[in-house]
């Protein structure tokens, strides 16, 4: 099975910020900063990072949007998953991330890259 196209954006305080990209061949870019630069990192998914990816992102539920309750501040993660028709969009609140286990398994998957 291909690999779906993920784009993962964490936005935090700070100006603090991830952003992953990967397509569907399993070649990525990872950006992140904060109110200094930092150069891209790109590199290709090995064969068990693959199919880690392709499991996490299978098991995930509907997509789903869940804010930072209001006076809360925090990180927001951003992922969409897939192209065109058929992507698939979250955007969750960290704090909420522990709600939904599988969206955090994968979010914690990508960290690491």
């Amino acid at each position: 099975m291909p690999l779906e196209p993920l784009h993962y954006r964490m936005i935090g305080q700070d100006d603090y910020a991830v952003e992953i990209r990967i397509d569907a061949t399993g070649d990525y870019r990872i950006e992140n900063g904060d109110y200094t630069s930092h150069a891209p990192r790109r590199g290709c998914l090995d064969e068990t990072q693959r199919a880690r990816l392709q499991r996490l992102t299978s098991a995930l539920g509907a997509p789903d949007e869940r804010p930072a309750p209001t006076d809360t501040s925090g990180f927001i993660v951003e992922l969409n998953i897939g192209e065109g028709s058929t992507q698939r969009r979250y955007r969750v609140w960290e704090g909420a991330l522990a709600e939904d286990p599988e969206l955090e398994a994968l979010v914690r998957a990508l960290e690491v890259l």
